[in-house]
């Protein structure tokens, strides 16, 4: 009869160093994982400093605080020099559409300061009028006379005329508040936004410099 062999200890010893290869290389796998896993995690995990975080919120926007008006204007024009024979007398009325805002291009997040106290200073160029048009379907001719010895106005002096008006347009622009009300939606949402990003004390301040009446 045969007896069964039971393991000593013996075999024990003889059977660890056999397991030793697989071991140790485990070790040196897992060892430089672990470091790169940790490494990997802390710069993903690394806050973005603030100027960071607003250029990549701010990168599709390329105006801010953006408002329109809407205002009727009246065009006129006399000839009447007393060298003429005559007189030549002729009005418009029209609707032009203003568009004031910040302009984001003249804007970096560079301007964004960050105090040691933990205050957001954003300091942003003033608004202006983005673009002022005047559709032809809105242009009326409200009166025109013109005298017997007298040639009634070319096109070229009528598109003279309505440019004449676009420019008292842009004139009256600062009376009008737009550019106010336009700096006025740009600084909420910079608070609102900042409000949002954890920054409680946040001042918005305007550059030294005059608002623009110029558009594009």
């Amino acid at each position: 009869m045969t007896k069964e062999r039971r393991p000593s200890l013996g075999d024990c010893g003889r059977k660890l160093p056999s397991r030793l290869p697989s071991v140790l290389l485990l070790l040196l796998f897992v060892l430089p994982l672990s470091l790169c896993l940790v490494s990997c995690k802390g710069a993903l995990g690394k806050e973005e400093s603030l100027p960071v975080k607003l250029e990549r919120t701010l990168s599709q926007t390329s105006e801010l605080g953006v408002v329109q008006y809407k205002l009727r204007k009246v065009v006129k024009a006399n000839d009447d020099q007393w060298y003429k024979l005559g007189e030549r007398k002729i009005l418009y009325s029209c609707a032009a559409y203003i568009k004031a805002g910040v302009d984001l291009r003249e804007f970096s997040p560079q301007d964004v300061e960050l105090t040691p106290e933990g205050k957001v200073i954003v300091t942003m160029p003033h608004a202006k009028v983005l673009s002022v048009d005047i559709p032809l379907d809105e242009i009326v001719l409200a009166y025109e006379q013109v005298t017997l010895l007298r040639a009634p106005f070319s096109a070229e002096e009528r598109n003279t005329i309505l440019k004449e008006g676009e420019r008292q347009i842009r004139e009256d622009i600062p009376s009008l508040g737009i550019l106010s009300s336009a700096e006025s939606q740009a600084s909420k949402f910079f608070e609102i936004l900042l409000h949002d990003m954890g920054y409680k004390d946040v001042e918005v301040i305007f550059r030294d410099s005059k608002m623009k009446g110029e558009g594009n």
